[in-house]
Protein backbone atom coordinates (compact mmCIF):
# COMPACT_ATOMS: atom_id res chain seq x y z
CA UNK A 1 0.00 0.00 0.00
CA UNK A 2 1.11 3.52 -0.68
CA UNK A 3 1.82 6.08 2.01
CA UNK A 4 1.47 9.83 1.78
CA UNK A 5 2.54 12.43 4.32
CA UNK A 6 0.72 15.71 4.80
CA UNK A 7 2.49 18.35 6.90
CA UNK A 8 0.92 20.26 9.76
CA UNK A 9 0.48 23.98 9.92
CA UNK A 10 1.33 26.62 12.50
CA UNK A 11 3.82 24.92 14.78
CA UNK A 12 5.73 23.61 11.76
CA UNK A 13 6.30 26.91 10.02
CA UNK A 14 2.95 27.74 8.38
CA UNK A 15 0.92 30.77 9.46
CA UNK A 16 -2.11 28.59 10.16
CA UNK A 17 -2.25 25.88 12.84
CA UNK A 18 -3.78 22.65 11.55
CA UNK A 19 -6.85 21.34 13.37
CA UNK A 20 -7.57 17.76 12.30
CA UNK A 21 -11.10 16.51 12.96
CA UNK A 22 -11.75 12.77 12.90
CA UNK A 23 -15.41 12.06 12.17
CA UNK A 24 -17.96 14.13 10.27
CA UNK A 25 -21.22 13.31 11.94
CA UNK A 26 -23.28 16.13 13.38
CA UNK A 27 -20.74 17.24 15.99
CA UNK A 28 -17.74 16.91 13.68
CA UNK A 29 -19.45 18.96 10.98
CA UNK A 30 -20.55 21.66 13.43
CA UNK A 31 -17.07 21.91 14.93
CA UNK A 32 -15.45 22.21 11.50
CA UNK A 33 -18.03 24.77 10.40
CA UNK A 34 -17.46 27.05 13.41
CA UNK A 35 -13.70 27.05 13.80
CA UNK A 36 -12.20 30.42 12.81
CA UNK A 37 -10.65 30.92 9.38
CA UNK A 38 -7.32 31.53 11.09
CA UNK A 39 -7.12 27.73 11.42
CA UNK A 40 -6.37 25.28 8.67
CA UNK A 41 -9.10 22.68 9.18
CA UNK A 42 -8.72 19.15 7.80
CA UNK A 43 -11.45 16.56 8.27
CA UNK A 44 -11.47 12.78 7.91
CA UNK A 45 -14.79 11.07 7.24
CA UNK A 46 -15.86 7.54 6.40
CA UNK A 47 -18.92 8.92 4.60
CA UNK A 48 -19.13 11.45 1.73
CA UNK A 49 -22.46 12.54 3.26
CA UNK A 50 -23.46 13.84 6.64
CA UNK A 51 -25.59 10.80 7.53
CA UNK A 52 -27.15 12.01 10.74
CA UNK A 53 -27.81 9.55 13.54
CA UNK A 54 -30.78 11.67 14.60
CA UNK A 55 -34.47 10.94 14.05
CA UNK A 56 -34.39 7.20 13.43
CA UNK A 57 -38.19 7.09 13.53
CA UNK A 58 -38.46 9.59 10.68
CA UNK A 59 -35.64 7.91 8.77
CA UNK A 60 -37.81 4.79 8.51
CA UNK A 61 -41.32 6.28 8.49
CA UNK A 62 -40.93 9.62 6.66
CA UNK A 63 -37.84 8.95 4.61
CA UNK A 64 -38.24 11.73 2.03
CA UNK A 65 -38.46 14.49 4.65
CA UNK A 66 -35.67 12.90 6.71
CA UNK A 67 -33.39 12.98 3.65
CA UNK A 68 -34.01 16.68 3.19
CA UNK A 69 -32.96 17.56 6.73
CA UNK A 70 -30.54 14.82 7.79
CA UNK A 71 -28.76 13.46 4.70
CA UNK A 72 -26.49 16.15 3.29
CA UNK A 73 -23.57 15.82 0.85
CA UNK A 74 -20.64 17.37 2.68
CA UNK A 75 -19.47 19.30 -0.37
CA UNK A 76 -22.77 21.21 -0.41
CA UNK A 77 -22.35 22.72 3.06
CA UNK A 78 -21.22 26.30 2.56
CA UNK A 79 -19.15 26.56 5.73
CA UNK A 80 -17.10 23.56 4.63
CA UNK A 81 -16.24 25.09 1.26
CA UNK A 82 -12.66 26.02 2.26
CA UNK A 83 -12.06 22.95 4.42
CA UNK A 84 -10.09 19.94 3.24
CA UNK A 85 -12.23 16.81 3.55
CA UNK A 86 -10.50 13.44 3.24
CA UNK A 87 -12.55 10.32 2.60
CA UNK A 88 -10.98 7.63 4.75
CA UNK A 89 -10.85 5.89 8.12
CA UNK A 90 -8.38 6.58 10.91
CA UNK A 91 -6.35 3.51 11.86
CA UNK A 92 -3.73 4.90 14.27
CA UNK A 93 -2.84 8.03 16.24
CA UNK A 94 0.69 9.08 17.17
CA UNK A 95 0.24 11.66 19.91
CA UNK A 96 3.94 12.43 20.32
CA UNK A 97 4.62 12.77 16.59
CA UNK A 98 1.23 14.50 16.14
CA UNK A 99 0.06 12.42 13.20
CA UNK A 100 -2.83 10.17 12.27
CA UNK A 101 -2.69 7.25 9.86
CA UNK A 102 -5.72 7.04 7.57
CA UNK A 103 -6.84 4.24 5.24
CA UNK A 104 -8.46 5.58 2.08
CA UNK A 105 -11.04 3.77 -0.11
CA UNK A 106 -8.31 2.65 -2.53
CA UNK A 107 -6.51 0.75 0.21
CA UNK A 108 -3.64 3.22 0.55
CA UNK A 109 -2.49 4.65 3.85
CA UNK A 110 -1.78 8.32 4.30
CA UNK A 111 -0.32 10.06 7.32
CA UNK A 112 -1.89 13.34 8.31
CA UNK A 113 -0.04 15.71 10.62
CA UNK A 114 -1.84 18.01 13.02
CA UNK A 115 -1.25 20.71 15.57
CA UNK A 116 -4.57 20.06 17.34
CA UNK A 117 -6.72 16.93 17.10
CA UNK A 118 -10.48 16.58 17.57
CA UNK A 119 -11.91 13.08 18.08
CA UNK A 120 -15.54 13.06 16.93
CA UNK A 121 -15.77 9.51 15.57
CA UNK A 122 -19.03 8.70 17.31
CA UNK A 123 -20.38 5.27 18.22
CA UNK A 124 -21.97 2.30 16.55
CA UNK A 125 -25.60 1.74 17.50
CA UNK A 126 -27.82 -0.81 15.79
CA UNK A 127 -28.03 -0.73 12.01
CA UNK A 128 -28.11 3.06 11.58
CA UNK A 129 -24.75 4.22 12.98
CA UNK A 130 -21.40 2.72 11.97
CA UNK A 131 -17.89 3.66 10.90
CA UNK A 132 -17.81 1.63 7.69
CA UNK A 133 -15.88 3.23 4.85
CA UNK A 134 -18.82 3.97 2.55
CA UNK A 135 -19.49 5.31 -0.93
CA UNK A 136 -22.43 7.49 -1.88
CA UNK A 137 -24.01 4.61 -3.82
CA UNK A 138 -23.53 2.25 -0.88
CA UNK A 139 -25.27 4.65 1.48
CA UNK A 140 -28.21 5.11 -0.89
CA UNK A 141 -28.64 1.37 -1.41
CA UNK A 142 -28.58 0.64 2.30
CA UNK A 143 -31.11 3.38 3.10
CA UNK A 144 -33.44 2.11 0.39
CA UNK A 145 -33.20 -1.45 1.71
CA UNK A 146 -34.04 -0.32 5.25
CA UNK A 147 -37.16 1.54 4.13
CA UNK A 148 -38.21 -1.45 2.00
CA UNK A 149 -37.82 -3.80 4.99
CA UNK A 150 -40.24 -1.69 7.01
CA UNK A 151 -42.77 -1.44 4.18
CA UNK A 152 -42.76 -5.23 3.69
CA UNK A 153 -43.34 -6.15 7.35
CA UNK A 154 -46.79 -6.66 8.85
CA UNK A 155 -45.54 -7.12 12.41
CA UNK A 156 -42.69 -5.00 13.83
CA UNK A 157 -41.02 -5.34 17.22
CA UNK A 158 -38.83 -2.49 18.47
CA UNK A 159 -36.52 -3.43 21.35
CA UNK A 160 -35.32 -0.65 23.63
CA UNK A 161 -37.16 2.24 25.24
CA UNK A 162 -34.71 5.09 24.69
CA UNK A 163 -35.46 8.02 22.38
CA UNK A 164 -34.61 6.01 19.25
CA UNK A 165 -36.88 3.12 20.19
CA UNK A 166 -39.71 5.36 21.39
CA UNK A 167 -39.59 7.52 18.27
CA UNK A 168 -39.31 4.55 15.94
CA UNK A 169 -42.27 2.67 17.41
CA UNK A 170 -44.48 5.78 17.53
CA UNK A 171 -43.68 7.03 14.04
CA UNK A 172 -43.95 3.63 12.36
CA UNK A 173 -47.38 3.08 13.89
CA UNK A 174 -48.48 6.56 12.82
CA UNK A 175 -47.17 6.03 9.28
CA UNK A 176 -48.50 2.45 8.99
CA UNK A 177 -51.58 2.16 11.22
CA UNK A 178 -52.38 -1.30 9.78
CA UNK A 179 -49.11 -2.79 11.00
CA UNK A 180 -48.79 -4.35 14.46
CA UNK A 181 -46.03 -2.45 16.26
CA UNK A 182 -44.71 -3.57 19.66
CA UNK A 183 -42.21 -1.71 21.82
CA UNK A 184 -40.30 -3.83 24.35
CA UNK A 185 -38.61 -2.11 27.28
CA UNK A 186 -37.00 -3.43 30.43
CA UNK A 187 -38.37 -0.63 32.63
CA UNK A 188 -41.98 0.29 33.35
CA UNK A 189 -41.61 3.56 31.42
CA UNK A 190 -39.74 4.55 28.26
CA UNK A 191 -36.98 7.17 28.05
CA UNK A 192 -34.59 6.56 30.95
CA UNK A 193 -32.61 9.70 31.71
CA UNK A 194 -35.55 12.01 31.00
CA UNK A 195 -37.79 13.67 33.57
CA UNK A 196 -40.57 11.45 34.97
CA UNK A 197 -43.26 13.68 33.50
CA UNK A 198 -41.71 13.28 30.04
CA UNK A 199 -41.52 9.51 30.46
CA UNK A 200 -45.19 9.20 31.50
CA UNK A 201 -46.31 11.48 28.70
CA UNK A 202 -44.63 9.35 26.06
CA UNK A 203 -45.95 6.12 27.49
CA UNK A 204 -49.44 7.57 27.08
CA UNK A 205 -48.63 8.83 23.57
CA UNK A 206 -47.47 5.38 22.49
CA UNK A 207 -50.59 3.70 23.82
CA UNK A 208 -52.90 6.28 22.23
CA UNK A 209 -51.15 5.76 18.89
CA UNK A 210 -51.82 2.02 19.11
CA UNK A 211 -48.35 0.74 19.95
CA UNK A 212 -48.36 -2.40 22.12
CA UNK A 213 -46.03 -2.12 25.11
CA UNK A 214 -44.15 -4.98 26.74
CA UNK A 215 -42.69 -3.50 29.94
CA UNK A 216 -40.49 -4.77 32.73
CA UNK A 217 -39.04 -7.57 30.60
CA UNK A 218 -35.56 -7.73 29.15
CA UNK A 219 -35.30 -9.34 25.73
CA UNK A 220 -32.48 -11.80 25.16
CA UNK A 221 -29.92 -10.08 22.96
CA UNK A 222 -28.50 -11.86 19.93
CA UNK A 223 -24.89 -11.66 18.79
CA UNK A 224 -23.57 -8.16 18.14
CA UNK A 225 -23.70 -8.71 14.37
CA UNK A 226 -27.44 -9.43 14.53
CA UNK A 227 -28.07 -6.23 16.49
CA UNK A 228 -26.90 -4.36 13.38
CA UNK A 229 -29.31 -6.15 11.04
CA UNK A 230 -32.93 -5.57 10.10
CA UNK A 231 -34.54 -9.01 9.94
CA UNK A 232 -37.48 -10.98 11.26
CA UNK A 233 -37.43 -13.59 13.99
CA UNK A 234 -38.71 -14.42 17.45
CA UNK A 235 -38.05 -12.28 20.52
CA UNK A 236 -37.41 -14.31 23.62
CA UNK A 237 -37.29 -13.16 27.24
CA UNK A 238 -35.38 -14.56 30.19
CA UNK A 239 -38.20 -14.01 32.72
CA UNK A 240 -40.87 -16.18 31.10
CA UNK A 241 -42.62 -13.41 29.14
CA UNK A 242 -44.22 -15.07 26.09
CA UNK A 243 -42.15 -15.06 22.91
CA UNK A 244 -42.98 -12.41 20.31
CA UNK A 245 -42.65 -13.41 16.64
CA UNK A 246 -42.17 -10.46 14.26
CA UNK A 247 -41.61 -9.96 10.55
CA UNK A 248 -39.09 -7.27 11.48
CA UNK A 249 -37.11 -6.73 14.69
CA UNK A 250 -35.47 -3.33 15.20
CA UNK A 251 -32.84 -3.34 17.95
CA UNK A 252 -32.48 0.04 19.69
CA UNK A 253 -31.05 -1.27 22.94
CA UNK A 254 -28.43 1.43 23.41
CA UNK A 255 -25.58 -1.06 23.26
CA UNK A 256 -23.08 1.50 22.02
CA UNK A 257 -19.78 0.59 20.42
CA UNK A 258 -17.38 3.57 20.53
CA UNK A 259 -15.36 4.03 17.34
CA UNK A 260 -12.03 4.19 19.12
CA UNK A 261 -10.11 1.06 18.06
CA UNK A 262 -7.45 3.28 16.44
CA UNK A 263 -6.65 5.16 19.66
CA UNK A 264 -3.98 4.28 22.26
CA UNK A 265 -5.42 2.29 25.15
CA UNK A 266 -4.32 4.88 27.72
CA UNK A 267 -6.49 7.46 26.01
CA UNK A 268 -9.67 5.45 26.72
CA UNK A 269 -11.79 4.53 29.73
CA UNK A 270 -12.77 0.97 30.63
CA UNK A 271 -15.69 1.02 28.17
CA UNK A 272 -13.58 2.33 25.28
CA UNK A 273 -14.86 5.93 25.33
CA UNK A 274 -12.58 8.98 25.40
CA UNK A 275 -12.55 10.76 28.79
CA UNK A 276 -12.48 14.55 28.78
CA UNK A 277 -12.27 17.31 31.34
CA UNK A 278 -14.81 20.13 31.59
CA UNK A 279 -13.12 21.87 28.64
CA UNK A 280 -13.53 18.79 26.36
CA UNK A 281 -9.76 18.35 26.54
CA UNK A 282 -8.48 14.76 26.81
CA UNK A 283 -6.62 14.53 30.17
CA UNK A 284 -2.87 14.35 29.66
CA UNK A 285 -3.08 15.54 26.04
CA UNK A 286 -3.26 19.33 25.81
CA UNK A 287 -3.62 19.30 22.03
CA UNK A 288 -6.30 16.59 21.80
CA UNK A 289 -10.03 17.13 22.32
CA UNK A 290 -13.08 14.88 22.08
CA UNK A 291 -16.75 15.66 21.48
CA UNK A 292 -20.01 13.88 20.80
CA UNK A 293 -21.11 10.38 21.68
CA UNK A 294 -17.52 9.12 21.69
CA UNK A 295 -16.60 11.51 24.53
CA UNK A 296 -17.17 10.33 28.11
CA UNK A 297 -18.18 13.76 29.37
CA UNK A 298 -21.08 12.39 31.44
CA UNK A 299 -23.24 9.23 31.55
CA UNK A 300 -25.51 10.55 28.79
CA UNK A 301 -22.60 11.81 26.60
CA UNK A 302 -24.40 15.13 26.29
CA UNK A 303 -21.66 16.88 24.31
CA UNK A 304 -23.35 15.38 21.25
CA UNK A 305 -25.93 18.10 21.90
CA UNK A 306 -26.22 21.21 24.08
CA UNK A 307 -24.12 23.52 21.86
CA UNK A 308 -20.93 21.77 22.95
CA UNK A 309 -19.25 22.49 19.59
CA UNK A 310 -19.19 26.20 20.50
CA UNK A 311 -17.35 25.42 23.72
CA UNK A 312 -14.89 23.20 21.90
CA UNK A 313 -14.12 25.81 19.24
CA UNK A 314 -13.53 28.48 21.87
CA UNK A 315 -11.16 26.24 23.82
CA UNK A 316 -9.19 25.27 20.71
CA UNK A 317 -8.71 28.97 19.98
CA UNK A 318 -7.52 29.44 23.56
CA UNK A 319 -4.99 26.64 23.20
CA UNK A 320 -3.72 28.07 19.92
CA UNK A 321 -3.24 31.45 21.65
CA UNK A 322 -1.36 29.69 24.47
CA UNK A 323 -4.11 30.49 26.96
CA UNK A 324 -5.81 28.05 29.36
CA UNK A 325 -9.21 26.87 28.01
CA UNK A 326 -11.86 29.30 29.20
CA UNK A 327 -15.18 27.64 28.30
CA UNK A 328 -16.71 24.88 30.42
CA UNK A 329 -19.08 22.16 29.33
CA UNK A 330 -21.56 21.52 32.12
CA UNK A 331 -23.95 18.74 31.04
CA UNK A 332 -27.60 19.02 32.10
CA UNK A 333 -28.87 16.63 34.75
CA UNK A 334 -31.54 15.20 32.44
CA UNK A 335 -32.02 14.94 28.71
CA UNK A 336 -34.20 17.44 26.89
CA UNK A 337 -35.40 18.39 23.41
CA UNK A 338 -37.54 16.72 20.77
CA UNK A 339 -38.20 12.98 21.01
CA UNK A 340 -40.80 12.09 18.37
CA UNK A 341 -39.66 14.63 15.79
CA UNK A 342 -41.94 16.70 13.60
CA UNK A 343 -45.57 15.56 13.71
CA UNK A 344 -48.66 16.73 11.80
CA UNK A 345 -49.50 19.12 14.66
CA UNK A 346 -45.96 20.43 15.13
CA UNK A 347 -42.81 19.74 17.13
CA UNK A 348 -43.04 18.93 20.84
CA UNK A 349 -40.04 19.96 22.93
CA UNK A 350 -39.34 18.69 26.44
CA UNK A 351 -37.33 20.56 29.04
CA UNK A 352 -35.04 18.78 31.49
CA UNK A 353 -37.64 19.58 34.18
CA UNK A 354 -40.39 17.71 32.31
CA UNK A 355 -42.16 20.82 31.06
CA UNK A 356 -43.17 20.59 27.42
CA UNK A 357 -44.30 22.97 24.72
CA UNK A 358 -45.21 22.68 21.07
CA UNK A 359 -43.87 24.61 18.08
CA UNK A 360 -46.46 24.86 15.28
CA UNK A 361 -45.66 22.83 12.18
CA UNK A 362 -45.67 25.86 9.87
CA UNK A 363 -43.07 27.58 12.06
CA UNK A 364 -40.85 24.48 11.99
CA UNK A 365 -41.04 23.90 8.23
CA UNK A 366 -40.78 27.56 7.20
CA UNK A 367 -38.39 28.93 9.78
CA UNK A 368 -36.90 26.56 12.36
CA UNK A 369 -35.45 23.94 10.00
CA UNK A 370 -34.59 26.00 6.90
CA UNK A 371 -33.44 29.21 8.63
CA UNK A 372 -32.31 28.41 12.17
CA UNK A 373 -30.94 24.88 11.65
CA UNK A 374 -29.85 24.74 8.03
CA UNK A 375 -28.79 28.35 7.44
CA UNK A 376 -27.74 29.67 10.87
CA UNK A 377 -26.36 26.60 12.68
CA UNK A 378 -24.99 24.65 9.68
CA UNK A 379 -24.24 27.72 7.56
CA UNK A 380 -26.46 26.97 4.58
CA UNK A 381 -26.11 24.68 1.58
CA UNK A 382 -25.28 25.22 -2.07
CA UNK A 383 -27.77 24.18 -4.72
Amino acid sequence: MGRQNLAPGGDSGSAQPTVLILGMGDTGVLTAAHLPKSCRVVCVTTKPFLVSGQELGHRLAEHASWRRDYLLPLHKLRRLADIEIIHGKATAVDSEGRSVTVLNPGGDQIRLAWDYLVIATGVGNGFWRDDDLDTADGIEQRLAAQVASVAAADTIAVVGGGPCGTSTAFNLKRRYPGKAVTLCLSDSLPLPGYADATRRHHRDQLLQQGVSLVTGSRAQLPADAELCQMAGGVLRFADGTPDIPADLIIWTTGKLRPHTAFLPRDMLDAQGFVPTDVHLNVPGYQRIFAIGDVAATDPLRCSARNWAYRILCRNIVDRIADRPPSARFDPPAARWGSILGLQPNGLSLHAATGRRWRVPRWLVTRFLYPVVVRRWIYGGTRR
